[in-house]
């Protein structure tokens, strides 16, 4: 049986975007069961739009709730959903004709795909693309190196689509994540995707459109308040995601694993591996810095390096030797400043990264690494 598609578009006062981005999806050549709109309290004249151009369209259904935000949008629409696939599309953006056939295609022939994520193309204010890669990707599993580093496998909202069961589970949060989510939800669903274990496909279609208008809800209003609460809202939906399936620092010994899922890896995805498992080599204690978090918009990067640099030694006062330390004190251990393991530790870790690349013998590399991992858990 072919692939069957739900849309779920969440509409807040963009009644002069809306009736756009409904129409996208109901031209689409392989036509959606049904298209699902979620208005969330808009003040605007959306309601009124909505309901004269829909509201005898069978294959439209029109919900109109209180303002609750993004996340609750989702699951208002994903519970009404009845299809294998659900499709979010943001109420400003567009689709073109073929990317529901293009993701059909898809899903039809690889069962075992979860989750599919596309590029975007910006139009009106802006003609950028965003992309994840160069070309379509098996991404296979990513909830161990999600849960450490917070790494990003996933796209802006309009280009997610998941098989039913993922969406349900996916925006299946308690009252306090849907206050964090009101905006920017996408990160809540795609995160919370790769760390419950859903299986992941880069698919660059070249039909999903992004409008950039000066008055996005997550474009326009980007501050360092709203940097920091949405990192919140990030690690916060990863610990929480994680704790309800028991997945804990302990689980860096399947990072090997986790890479095997991935048919074709590209190098940079094998680099990224490589890169926290290497680290973890050196010391089977330590957690890998998060990705992907914003720098503070107000400090400049040489600032922060300052910051975070270790203080110079008090300067002796002539004359009172009590302040110059006794002979037979040992000097301090380097620290450790930004993730970086200090040269000493380095030179006294695990025997087995050597003065060679511990890559050139891949297989006894990543076995010397279980076995250290699991000798010591990281807890």
């Amino acid at each position: 049986m072919p692939t069957t598609f739900a849309v779920v578009i969440t509409n807040y006062n963009y009644g002069r975007f809306v009736l756009e981005a409904v129409d996208s999806a109901l031209a689409q050549s392989r036509a959606p069961n049904r298209v699902i709109v979620i208005d969330d309290g808009s003040s605007d004249d959306s309601a009124l739009r909505l309901t004269q151009t829909y509201g005898d369209d069978p294959r439209v259904e029109l919900v109109f709730s209180p303002n609750r935000g993004q996340l609750a949008g989702f699951a208002a629409g994903v519970a009404r959903a009845d299809a294998d696939v659900v499709c979010f599309l943001d109420a400003d953006d567009l689709w073109k004709p073929d990317y529901l056939a293009r993701l059909g295609a898809l899903y039809d022939a690889r069962p075992d795909i979860d989750f599919v994520f596309s590029n975007l193309h910006q139009f009106e204010q802006a003609h950028g693309i965003e992309a994840f890669a160069d070309a379509e990707e098996d991404l296979g599993h990513t909830a161990v190196m999600t849960y450490l580093t917070g790494a990003w496998y996933g796209a802006s909202t309009s280009a997610l689509s998941l098989r039913l069961y993922w969406a349900r589970r996916c925006t299946d949060f308690p009252e306090p994540f849907i206050r964090m989510w009101r905006l920017c939800a996408d990160g809540c669903v795609v995160l919370s995707a790769s760390i419950y274990g859903a299986r992941k496909y880069y698919l660059p279609t070249n039909s999903v459109r992004y409008r950039v208008h000066g008055g996005n809800g997550w474009y326009a209003n980007r501050t360092d308040v709203s940097d920091y609460r949405e990192s919140i809202a990030k690690r916060g939906t990863v610990n929480y995601c994680a704790g309800l399936i028991g997945l804990a620092a302990d689980s860096a010994a399947m990072l090997p694993l986790e890479l095997a899922t991935k048919p074709a890896p590209p190098d940079r995805e094998i680099a990224r591996y490589r890169d926290v498992i290497e680290r973890l080599a050196r010391d089977p204690a330590a957690v890998p810095p998060l990705d992907h978090l914003p720098l503070p918009r107000r400090e400049p990067a040489r600032s922060l390096a300052k910051a975070a640099a270790p203080l110079p030694p008090p300067a002796r006062a002539a004359g009172h030797p009590a302040l110059a330390p006794p002979p037979d004190v040992v000097p301090a251990a380097e620290p450790s400043v930004a993730g970086i393991v200090p040269r000493r530790k380095i030179e006294s870790a695990f025997i087995a990264i050597g003065q060679r690349s511990p890559w050139r013998h891949p297989r006894r590399y990543l076995r010397d690494i279980l076995r250290v991992v699991l000798q010591k858990p990281n807890v």
